[in-house]
């Protein structure tokens, strides 16, 4: 049997085996100022929509003309599709033509999101037509984070399926505190898994799944803490850290390399705070302990003397 090494798999001959429309596009082709407005565009545009969107599951179709590009986004019950071409007045060193066509997460869905269905840019080079796909591009990122927030927007009203449910504190009278913590916390870690198909950056990803493991440790003995402790706790994870990572999300690939230090900072504030909360616990659970022997201690003693 022949074993063929990772590294040989990588190779140039073996990438050349690739179908070429199934190989990645070459991102420095997209690069110029004008594919990178191209993108922006529509990425506006989606935005423009979202704002707009009143939870009703309609169709929609909004196309935008400019004199280097058309831009047009289709939203039916199935799918949504956008697709993004330059005209003959294009700047770009390439002629291009982009189309994204993702499934409604109802209709198609993995990790709690709609599944891409094409990815795809063909476009003119050297004077030969070309294939490649773009679901991989680090450009795309931000495209396909705000057509999943499309996808929400139209279907339940809010503008980002990765903001946790409030349905969660309408059911907390019900349930008693640990049970309140457990489900929050489940609720953040699919929040991270669907963070992760954002391709986000590796030491933020490292951070929020400190937090987590953070809360674990919190939950057992969630209802020692304090009012505004518990308060802190549910907030961070329900509200704080989608906040903050969904903006992070709709921020530009440069914008986003601008800011990374900053939300890796303030998550690690956050882990802190967590880590702080846990040692608190840790000192009333010696505290009690120490009651405890004492009331013990107490009881047993008068217990011999009687």
């Amino acid at each position: 049997m022949i074993v063929l090494s990772r590294t040989l798999l990588q190779s140039p001959f073996f990438r050349f085996l690739t179908p070429a429309h199934k190989r990645p596009v070459e991102e420095h082709l997209l690069k110029d100022a004008a594919s990178q407005k191209l993108i922006h565009e529509a990425e506006s545009l989606i935005e423009r929509m979202i704002e707009k969107a009143d939870g009703q599951n309609k169709q929609r179709v909004i196309k935008r003309k400019h004199k280097e590009f058309v831009i047009k986004i289709k939203l039916t019950h199935k799918q949504i599709t956008l697709k993004m071409n330059d005209t003959k007045y294009t700047n770009s060193a390439i002629h291009k033509r982009i189309t994204i066509t993702c499934y409604r997460k109802y209709m198609k869905a993995k990790n709690g999101v709609g599944v891409i269905r094409e990815a795809s840019i063909h476009y003119l080079k050297n004077g030969r037509a070309h294939v490649r796909q773009v679901a991989e591009s680090t450009l795309f990122n931000g495209l396909f984070y705000r057509i999943h927030r499309l996808d929400e927007a139209y279907t339940n009203g809010t503008s980002s399926a990765l903001t946790l449910a409030e349905v969660n504190s309408l059911k907390a009278p019900a349930l008693n505190k640990q049970q309140d913590i457990g489900l929050i916390r489940q609720e953040a870690i699919r929040y991270l898994d669907t963070v992760k198909k954002f391709s986000v950056d590796p030491l933020i990803e490292n951070r929020l799944t400190r937090i987590i493991k953070q809360v674990e440790k919190l939950q057992e003995d969630f209802d020692l803490l304090d009012y505004e402790e518990k308060h802190t706790v549910r907030r961070m994870l329900k509200e704080d850290i989608p906040n903050l990572l969904n903006t992070f999300l709709s921020l530009s690939m440069k914008n986003q390399l601008d800011h990374k230090e900053d939300v890796f900072v303030s998550l690690s504030q956050m882990e802190l705070t967590l880590i702080t909360f846990y040692e608190q616990l840790e000192e009333k659970r010696r505290e009690h302990m120490n009651h405890l022997l004492r009331l013990q201690k107490l009881r047993y003693e008068q217990d011999r003397k009687s």
